[in-house]
């Protein structure tokens, strides 16, 4: 039982994978593609398997990730009720809202146009928005604003009337002034145009030179119409430049979003601009798109009714202008899977509505491409879907990767905690415990967590990061925080290629509310996050108080979702507190187990209440339940433990329970008694804040330090016994020293010397936990249970609100 011994210092155990994982590899980055299906009526279809998905790369590629993601029923708050503020919070199904980036290229759209989008734009993001939506507003390519992704809908409001078109009907030449339209046209070869743009300068230069009595057109030796096709060339190639500054502008807002987890719907105001020479950069921004999870829906904002004063082509030059200008912006929509909205200037609250109208049902689908190919490249890919009737909207193409662009782990577990959202890359669940803490108006809060990850080969050394952050809801400073790894799992169901991961640690809070994000990035680059709104109550008043109710697993460890199995029973442990011993004397506890919704109890039975201890923070008694299932159908359940002095309930806790039929899983001996694994040790927060402190106090056995850890890491066992004695003759009152020397003299198979190590830490200090677990656990292996009950019995006396110790107790008690 040594790795729950590693459990208390932040190490990880493995159980049984989730059912219908997600098929991804380690170290494998995948291509993912958002996909949206309907029917023929447009509705969503929200069925579909993986095998009816195929994507064609130059051939059929098989899909090796498969998700879908569907908008949660009932309101934001219902949903994040149950995922946030749930007994167990989870990224599966959590409360999310949409993403809305909206871009003015404020370039391309005429003085004044922009009135009556940015209208609606405000009443868009004033009355549309449901709770859980984000917003963001980008001017291009600039004056104006640049707001990222907030759900502040007022600021977006406001800052909206600072959006204003800066484009100019016409420009000028050498020979006068020509609209652009008529500039594109003549390099197109329209010789209709271009005579047309030559006669107008022609009698521009006549009219001139009537005024002034000279020749006002000079046209040396080449002809005329040379003279403005230069001036044509001249206009569009400004233009061009124009645009292109545009577009850079849009990859530039849009590359970093592939960070933030989900589909974004970029909402792109423009009366378009000529796109025959751009089709580079078009393509950029669809890869952007690509990168970014990214659907475009593109506004044209063109005026179509008749103006006689304004200086625009009219009539069939109008048509043909707006035609050209919106065909770029078409490419783009049909790119990305979006839309092309025309006339948006006639009906644009009706658009802006019917974007916000649409479902946020779709499935994100991953593949390998093929090894060819630069990066950064764009390219082709179809996706297909076999079920009859199905339409499938998509990007249409996808960027290789530029490994020189790619985040490193940090930034990207930066960026998921920082995230609008909960990312659901990887599936992850949680939950925390509640026990009086070593300290007055300190509490002791235990995080339990597990995550679905790649199977690795016990030889391979991936691990996934683990980051976590605790703020407190009154303030929001961040009051705990953490970082670590998570073993991939080396074993699971045949055939299966994810297994769970999971992972503890415990931290202290003062009473209040506090909102926690949890962020696991595996190897290959998946990162799942999810958020936790939970309550820490005060466990040090004047009457009787309790902390949670502890239903134990298998391994008496504090499981996420607690189960209990009808030929077994339902064990759980509960610590009450008072101020005095005479108040916890009387105490009785009773615990119902009822149908969830239900207020009945199906079964009840007393807790066996243990002698009441004194501390040094009053005193506490603990109460031990055995409860029997086997009248209890299998089902959800929550067990109620209610404390009660006479006729009176003084406080209750409550756990959900899944019961289930049957006994739990006989577990093998290779199971209970995993092989011992020297680089798991090595590689614990233990092991890296032990070297850590040292070289920070610049230690003399600093140095010693770092050369013992990386001895145990690779096995060399005798070298780290050595290295580790001799940190110790440096530095004699360093527990975790005493602590990994046991690990070593384990690993080198003296288990006497590993005992008498793990004694001496306990001894130099009786609050560290994972001392008096290895103690108990070897003792347990070497089949001395007098002496496992003796070590932890000694490690409660110091610590008699240990969660860890507390379950180990009740496990031997059993046997």
């Amino acid at each position: 039982m040594f790795l729950y011994a590693l459990a208390a210092a932040a190490a990880i155990s493995q159980s049984a994978p989730a059912q219908s994982p997600p098929t991804f590899r380690a170290g494998v980055e995948l291509v993912r593609l958002d996909v949206r299906v309907t029917d023929a009526d447009g509705r969503p279809i929200t069925d579909l398997r993986q095998d009816e998905f195929e994507v064609v790369d130059g051939g059929s590629l098989p899909i090796v990730f498969f998700q879908h993601v569907q908008e949660p029923e009932g309101s934001f708050a219902e949903t994040a009720s149950h995922t946030v503020a749930g007994e167990v919070s989870t990224n599966q199904g959590a409360a999310r809202g949409q993403l809305y980036l909206i871009l003015f290229d404020q370039l391309h759209i005429a003085p004044g146009n922009e009135q009556r989008a940015r209208l609606a734009a405000q009443k868009f993001v004033t009355t549309r928005l449901r709770p859980g939506d984000r917003v963001a507003l980008y001017a291009l390519p600039g004056p104006g604003p640049q707001i990222a992704f907030t759900p502040d809908a007022r600021r977006v409001a406001a800052a909206l009337a600072g959006i204003h078109g800066t484009a100019e009907p016409r420009s000028f030449g050498a020979l006068g002034s020509m609209t652009r339209y008529e500039a594109f046209e003549i390099i197109r070869g329209n010789e209709m145009i271009l005579q047309r743009v030559a006669e107008r300068f022609q009698s521009q230069a006549g009219s001139d030179a009537q005024t002034r009595g000279a020749s006002a057109l000079s046209t040396g030796t080449l002809p005329l119409t040379e003279l403005v096709k230069e001036d044509a060339r001249k206009i569009a190639n400004t233009a061009d430049g124009e645009s292109r500054a545009v577009l850079a502008r849009v990859s530039d807002v849009l590359r970093p979003l592939r960070a933030i987890e989900g589909r974004k719907t970029i909402l792109f105001i423009s009366e378009g601009f000529e796109g025959d020479r751009l089709a580079r950069e078009i393509e950029s921004v669809a890869a952007a798109a690509a990168e970014s999870y990214s659907v475009v829906h593109a506004f044209d904002i063109n005026r179509r009714e008749v103006d006689i004063t304004a200086d625009e082509p009219v009539g069939a030059d109008q048509a043909n202008n707006i035609h050209d200008r919106l065909s770029p912006l078409g490419t783009l929509a049909a790119e990305t899977g979006g839309s092309l909205v025309l006339d948006v200037a006639a009906r644009a609250d009706q658009a802006f509505a019917s974007i916000a109208e649409q479902s946020q049902d779709y499935y994100l689908i991953g593949f390998m491409p093929k090894a060819h190919g630069q990066p950064g490249e764009y390219r082709r890919v179809s996706v297909r879907v076999k079920r009859a009737g199905s339409r499938v909207s998509s990007r249409t193409g996808f960027a290789l990767s530029d490994a020189a662009a790619h985040m490193d782990r940090q930034q990207a577990l930066q960026r998921a905690m920082t995230a609008p959202f909960a990312q659901q890359g990887l599936p992850v669940q949680y939950t925390t415990y509640t026990l009086r803490g070593n300290t007055p108006g300190i509490q002791t809060v235990v995080l339990s967590l597990e995550t679905e990850l790649p199977v690795t080969s016990s030889q391979e050394a991936h691990a996934a990061d683990i980051v976590f952050a605790v703020r407190s809801i009154a303030d929001g400073r961040v009051v705990a925080s953490g970082k670590d790894v998570i073993a991939l799992p080396t074993h699971t169901r045949a055939g299966a290629t994810t297994g769970t991961g999971a992972f503890r640690v415990q931290f202290d809070l003062a009473a209040g509310e506090y909102l926690m994000r949890a962020a696991v990035r595996e190897p290959g680059g998946l990162v799942g996050t999810a958020d936790r709104r939970f309550t820490v109550r005060a466990l040090d008043g004047p009457g009787i108080v309790s902390g949670d109710l502890l239903v134990t697993s298998a391994h008496g460890e504090l499981p996420v979702r607690a189960a209990a199995y009808t030929g077994d029973g339902l064990t759980a442990a509960l610590s009450l507190y008072a101020r005095t011993t005479e108040q916890l004397a009387s105490a009785r506890v009773v615990i119902d187990l009822m149908a969830i919704g239900e207020s009945t109890a199906i079964v009840s039975g007393f807790a066996d209440l243990r002698d009441v201890t004194a501390t040094d923070r009053g005193a506490v008694r603990e109460a031990r339940v055995e409860l029997p299932l086997q009248s209890v159908a299998p089902g959800a359940y929550l067990a109620r433990a209610k404390v009660t002095v006479g006729p009176d309930t003084v406080t209750e806790a409550v756990r959900e329970v899944v019961v289930r039929t049957g006994q739990r899983p006989v577990v093998t001996a290779a199971d209970d008694d995993p092989a011992f694994d020297a680089r798991e040790v090595a590689s614990t927060i233990v092991s890296r804040e032990f070297v850590a402190r040292l070289t920070r106090q610049s230690s003399a056995a600093a140095g010693d330090a770092r050369r013992a850890v990386d001895r145990l890491a690779a096995a060399d066992f005798p070298r780290a016994v050595e290295a580790f004695e001799t940190v110790l003759r440096v530095e004699p009152r360093d527990a975790a020293a005493a602590f990994l020397l046991g690990w070593a003299y384990h690993g080198a198979g003296d288990d006497r010397q590993a005992i008498s190590a793990w004694r001496r830490s306990a001894y130099l200090d009786p609050t560290f936990v994972p001392a008096h677990l290895a103690l108990v656990d070897l003792f347990n292996r070497l089949s001395q249970p007098a002496l496992a009950l003796q070590a932890v019995r000694a490690g409660l006396a110091v610590l008699p609100d240990s969660p860890e110790l507390a379950e180990r107790l009740t496990r031997l008690e059993r046997r």
